[in-house]
């Protein structure tokens, strides 16, 4: 029993009233104190009114009480003072009440006590004050004292109140005695739960910073992974790093955002990732093409770094380290301030490692044509004040350690042997965006067998619609003004199909075809984007008259995911050769019920039309080499039966005598001599290139000198395009059958 007891005191001496709650209790205290305010004026009016003076004096005090401790409460934010006028205002006046009050009526405010005294103050103080009016009852009630009072009390109310108020006290006591252990227990609770919240944090911010230092660690790995593409950029990412953070540190940034400005440089080149060796490693002028597809490393890496890391920055900096001030970077054109601080900062940082290393195409540039380029610069490629930032520390030789370092041997001395989650989620990105060779490297989609794959598993998950592109009259494009520039009009389809590549999938199916499978897509909404894509290839190729004669027709299959992709396929191919008998530069949907029921009618002015747009043999007649030899029978046959004379010539590419050459100087040679030969021939003879340092030439209605003045003519006009090249040409002329 003394051991209950000693808990019911240890219980009731801890004070519920702290933090949230406490605010709590002082907004209930004062809302309490206007309402007894508001009671004690109504009723000293009432008495006032009614005559009774001395008794309107127990309700001005409890007004006046209520007064005092609203200001405590309210403006001081103090409990104590206003339970001590609450405690010494309450009793006073309602012990005066019992004793003195003609109307004996006062005595049952004492019912208030209980619960009042228990919610708002305290439980203990509660149990006293309740205890306290309980043995004033039963000394007035129950003891001889009872003859002073018996005036003004019924005999009924002096003997069953005490028992009333005690069975009322112990109920409301026993109630928040309830209440009290309850809220200590949540008290006890949430303080367990805020040491072991603590104790936690203490171990996350320790894995924190052992993450921080392996993820530097990882970040520093993907990036010398990327700089080792190119083995003329080895430490790039590195310095460029440090050179931002340099910056930003001149230009008092705090230390977080230091610190994500480091890593976002370390990864501002990752998009390179997705370019072929062969075009970062290549040592001679780039091709327009070419050059679109290094610029597009800035677009990649920026959605490979989408969402993957908690540096926001790094997204921003690799899609805009190449942006110029003056707006005509690369990719979306930005200037001024609409690039970030990050970017702009990073910009010039990799300007200056660019030109102060030693690359494929030249050698590292000297350093005062280094400080001239960027002062050249400020206000058109660069952020001015930026500019003038980083030539202060470079003139104060504060690069000067970073020139001189090795790049592996930074970041504190330390390695790391295994890329862990982040190196993982980049790779990730970067695979589901397509590797580097499943890319065909005209177009920038995926090629062929990548991107059939991709296709053929998303129908078997999802209908859509089947699109089955078709670029109208390439071949005449090629034939009039270079591949180039049919390689220019592939990469404008592949660009257009690309922006759609957030719901579909495309890929280019060889020669001027192109795949797009639109996922979840309707009929309607499958004819609108295909007609957008149509007209927005139609306004943009106004922008190069070399490829003004392109065009784009389209065959539409709907699809479900119970359908083979050979099938969807082949009706997406009847689609489009209904569009290519009918005029192309169109679309048309496979409608199975028209295939049954009517028989195709083609307008054979349109068909005409098209044959005669689709491509003139200017020069020899390109084809593979099957095609190839299915012609020299056919000529075969034509001669031994019409007596068409025709020759088979083998042009050969000789390397010089004693000389080294490369696989690059090769391949340029054979571009100029097959240049040469589709120049210089006619439109009646026929090409193919038959190996690695050999062509094939059929000319027909010739004699041996007629062979030998057209040899003369390629090879002179090969020279003439191909300078003095490591290869000089040579040909056979075939012994013919019969002959």
């Amino acid at each position: 029993m003394k051991e209950r007891i000693l808990e019911i005191k240890r219980t009731l001496d801890r004070n519920i009233f702290v933090g949230k709650r406490l605010e709590l209790n002082l907004r209930n205290m004062s809302i309490t104190a206007v309402i007894i305010m508001a009671m004690g004026l109504v009723l000293t009016l009432v008495n006032v009114i009614q005559g009774q003076y001395l008794i309107a004096l127990s309700p001005l005090l409890i007004f006046v009480a209520a007064v005092i401790a609203f200001v405590f409460v309210v403006r001081y934010k103090r409990r104590e003072p206003a339970i001590v006028v609450s405690i010494l205002s309450v009793t006073a006046v309602l012990t005066y009440d019992v004793l003195f009050a003609d109307n004996g009526f006062a005595f049952l405010w004492t019912l208030l006590v209980p619960m009042t005294f228990c919610y708002m103050i305290s439980v203990k103080i509660g149990f006293l004050v309740t205890i306290y009016f309980e043995i004033l009852f039963f000394v007035l009630f129950y003891t001889p004292l009872r003859q002073l009072v018996a005036a003004r009390y019924s005999e009924i109310v002096m003997s069953r109140f005490p028992l009333l108020f005690f069975f009322h006290g112990l109920l409301a006591m026993f109630v928040m005695y309830q209440y009290h252990k309850g809220v200590l227990f949540e008290i006890d609770h949430a303080d367990r739960l805020e040491e072991e919240v603590a104790r936690q944090t203490a171990v996350a911010e320790e894995r924190s910073r052992r993450i921080e230092q392996m993820s530097f660690q990882t970040i520093l790995t993907l990036a010398n992974a990327i700089d080792a593409k190119d083995p003329y950029t080895k430490g790039h990412s590195t310095r460029v790093s440090q050179y931002s953070v340099l910056m930003a540190e001149a230009l008092g940034w705090k230390a977080e955002r230091v610190s994500d400005l480091k890593y976002a440089a370390l990864l501002h080149d990752i998009g390179k990732i997705g370019v072929p060796d062969a075009i970062l490693n290549n040592p001679r002028r780039l091709s327009d093409i070419e050059y679109d597809i290094i610029k597009s490393h800035a677009t990649m890496g920026g959605d490979i770094l989408k969402n993957r890391l908690t540096v926001e920055v790094a997204e921003d900096v690799a899609r805009s380290h190449h942006e110029r001030y003056d707006g005509t970077g690369y990719p979306s054109g930005k200037k001024g301030e609409e690039i970030s601080e990050e970017a702009r900062i990073v910009a010039i940082a990799d300007s200056f490692d660019a030109m102060s290393s030693n690359r494929v195409y030249r050698e590292a540039c000297d350093p005062e044509y280094i400080h001239k380029e960027l002062q050249r610069g400020k206000g058109t490629q660069f952020d001015p004040d930026l500019v003038e930032v980083f030539l202060t520390l470079w003139d104060q030789g504060q690069l000067d350690q970073i020139l001189q370092n090795d790049a592996e041997d930074s970041a504190d001395g330390e390695r790391t042997e295994v890329a862990p989650s982040l190196l993982q989620e980049v790779m990730e990105a970067f695979a589901a965006q397509g590797n580097v060779d499943n890319i065909d490297i005209t177009t920038g989609v995926l090629n062929r067998t990548a991107g059939e794959a991709a296709v053929a598993h998303q129908m078997k998950a999802e209908s859509g619609s089947f699109v089955f592109f078709d670029v109208d009259n390439l071949k005449k494009i090629n034939d009039i003004n270079g591949h180039e520039a049919g390689d220019r009009a592939l990469k404008l389809v592949g660009d257009i199909l690309s922006a759609y590549s957030d719901d579909s999938l495309c890929c280019r199916l060889g020669g001027d075809e192109f795949l797009l499978f639109m996922m979840r897509a309707s009929r309607e909404a499958a004819e609108k984007r295909v007609r957008h894509i149509i007209d927005t290839f139609e306004e943009k190729k106004k922008l190069d008259p070399g490829i003004a004669a392109a065009s784009l027709s389209a065959g539409i299959a709907l699809c479900t995911p119970d359908e083979p992709y050979s099938s969807v396929y082949n009706r997406a191919d009847k689609a489009l050769y209904h569009v290519k008998q009918n005029g192309k530069n169109s679309y048309s949907f496979y409608d199975s019920d028209s295939e049954e029921n009517e028989t195709e009618q083609v307008d054979i002015n349109l068909l005409v039309e098209g044959i005669r747009n689709s491509g003139s043999y200017q020069g020899a007649m390109d084809v593979e080499y099957r095609q190839f030899t299915r012609l020299y029978e056919f000529i075969m046959n034509l001669d031994k039966r019409f007596s068409h004379p025709f020759r088979l010539i083998m042009i050969t590419l000789n390397p010089q005598s004693g000389e080294p050459f490369r696989q690059e100087e090769l391949e340029k040679a054979m571009f100029c001599m097959e240049q040469s030969i589709r120049q210089t021939m006619r439109n009646v003879d026929i090409i193919t290139r038959c190996s690695r340092q050999q062509f094939l030439v059929i000319l027909l209605g010739v004699d041996p000198e007629g062979v030998r003045t057209a040899v003369d003519r390629i090879f002179r006009n090969y020279y003439k395009m191909n300078g003095s090249s490591a290869f000089s040409p040579s040909y056979d002329i075939a012994e013919m059958e019969g002959r």
